[in-house]
């Protein structure tokens, strides 16, 4: 779950048109890959299904909702941040620190090498990033961007998720966007496997109708 969510830092920033789409996308190499199913109506509205720990994220009017199992009943939880979130999730107070060491305070270079690949079939320009933390420490990538409108959409859907998650902008965002494009990979933390114009039905991003709202449990149980 953390890679999806630095992915989703990384492209944080507004913007104010959608379409919707479907994508995978794969975080990771060999045997240390992951991959999540993306579904998105517009930019209020994002679904995110995750493997480890199995669980369903959803982005619904600016609020994110983790929706998990237990017995065969959806448990669904309001959450408020990535920190909450992870400790929903079993991942503990984890995500804060390492997620705050991806974050770029600042960009040096941003520039196309001439080179281009192909990304879930889509030939995209290479560029290389060079960009420094907030402790002022300088790190090289390597991203493959597009100007493919629906790639563009589904990097921009992502930013919405980082904006609800309650994480901080990124200086590298910024200029993907400014830039006009959208991001097939981003080092190892971000390649799209496939991609679709087609919007997913209405239906498939509303929150469970029969389950257990955790807030209401615990306001139940006189627990706030």
């Amino acid at each position: 779950m953390r890679r999806y969510f630095q992915a989703a830092v990384l492209f944080f920033f507004s913007v104010p048109v959608w379409a919707g789409g479907q994508a995978v996308l794969q975080s990771g190499q060999g045997s240390q890959a992951e991959q999540a199913q993306l579904a998105w109506l517009d930019d209020e509205h994002l679904r995110m299904d995750i493997t480890h720990p199995p669980a369903e994220i959803l982005l619904r009017s600016g609020h994110l909702y983790a929706i998990t199992q237990v017995g065969g009943v959806p448990v669904v939880a309001n959450v408020g941040n990535l920190d909450q979130m992870a400790q929903i999730l079993g991942q503990g107070n984890r995500l804060h620190g390492q997620i705050d060491r991806k974050l770029a305070r600042s960009v040096a270079s941003f520039k196309a090498t001439g080179q281009h690949e192909v990304v879930a079939g889509i030939r995209g320009e290479v560029y290389r990033v060079v960009w420094q933390d907030a402790q002022g420490k300088e790190h090289t990538d390597q991203a493959v961007l597009t100007t493919n409108p629906t790639v563009v959409e589904l990097t921009r859907a992502l930013q919405n998720l980082g904006a609800a998650a309650n994480k901080g902008g990124d200086a590298r965002s910024a200029e993907v966007i400014r830039r006009g494009l959208g991001v097939l990979s981003y080092g190892r933390d971000y390649r799209l496997v496939s991609l679709s114009a087609n919007p997913p039905a209405a239906a498939d991003l509303d929150l469970p109708t029969q389950g257990v709202d955790v807030q209401r449990l615990l306001q139940g149980l006189g627990i706030h």
